[in-house]
């Protein structure tokens, strides 16, 4: 299937301060978000804190729950993930408590009775994450997401060149700053799931990249005499199609768990459709203008 005809030839390369101007614009938005919002908003998984599911068979709001908690915690965060069932559930999240969690939640359960009217809430499910745990996990994401990318800079400094390897990895270090901007702006929260999510953004990314530079890899056997730039822009615009045909489908299902999904898949369904969409952009308009920029240092070899 091709969406873009075979003889399309885009000067990207020409053209690719404009796309300079737009990441720089992107990025700084991205980083600036710290200073201007402040820190990402960290789920439990990472702070420590209890999560609990509860059920309610009459109709409450949010914040008569919320005021009921307050006697257990004042932060106590209350949101609805009913999918049309005549009962109500809400997963509610608090922070650790210091008695075991059997007594807690036979105190949660005497609260919703005295609250709600004895035997009208249900808690289904009771999670804690200690403090100590939330710090273990927070350290081991920020190395998991650092040996990611050592590990495929190694890779396709291997498997390609340095300057393609470089020009791949800074990629993905764009794409995972846009995502990081994108929950600090939102203040969604951000959770093992999120970070699963990015790591999937990672792969997806890294894909498309490998894509390009494998076309790059080939086209400099074929055109030796050509300038880089033409060479690159041959590259790019041969892919373009299978670039846009594979991330337009697989946003299709994104889009879809965006319309249709629990809140906590919504969470999931808008890093991933973030990531997706600026990682076909960086694949495209960062990585080869930067192998471009990177060969005056490190000349990518030829045949």
């Amino acid at each position: 299937m091709e969406l873009i005809p075979p003889n399309t030839n885009i000067d990207f390369m020409g053209n690719r301060r404009y796309a300079y101007a737009f990441t720089t614009i992107m990025i700084l938005l991205s980083v600036l978000s710290y200073p201007i919002k402040g820190w990402i908003n960290l789920g439990i998984d990472f702070t420590g804190g209890v999560t609990v599911q509860v059920q309610f068979k009459n109709k409450v709001d949010t914040e008569h729950i919320r005021k009921a908690l307050e006697p257990m915690s004042a932060n106590a965060t209350v949101q609805s993930f009913s999918m049309g069932s005549k009962a109500e559930d809400y997963l509610i999240r608090m922070e650790s408590p210091e008695e075991g969690s059997e007594k807690f939640s036979m105190q949660l359960q005497e609260i919703f009775d005295k609250s709600f009217g004895k035997g009208t809430a249900e808690i289904r499910g009771l999670e804690v994450v200690g403090p100590k745990v939330g710090h273990d996990l927070r350290q081991a994401a920020i190395w998991a997401t650092i040996v990611a990318l050592a590990m495929l800079l190694v890779y396709m400094a291997f498997r390609f060149t340095l300057s393609m390897g470089l020009g791949a990895i800074f990629c993905l270090v764009h794409d995972l700053i846009i995502i990081y901007g994108f929950f600090v702006w939102t203040g969604k929260e951000f959770n093992l799931t999120i970070l699963a999510a990015m790591l999937t953004c990672i792969g997806y990314d890294i894909n498309d990249t490998i894509v390009v530079c494998d076309r790059i890899r080939e086209n400099l056997r074929t055109m030796r005499k050509q300038p880089l730039a033409e060479v690159l822009n041959s590259s790019i615009n041969q892919t373009l199609s299978r670039t846009v045909l594979t991330s337009g489908f697989t946003l299709l299902v994104v889009v879809a768990l965006l319309i249709f999904g629990t809140p906590q898949l919504k969470d999931f369904a808008w890093a991933l459709f973030v990531g997706i969409v600026f990682g076909t952009y960086s694949s495209i308009f960062v990585a080869a203008p930067l192998i471009l920029g990177i060969n005056k240092y490190i000349p990518v070899k030829r045949g």
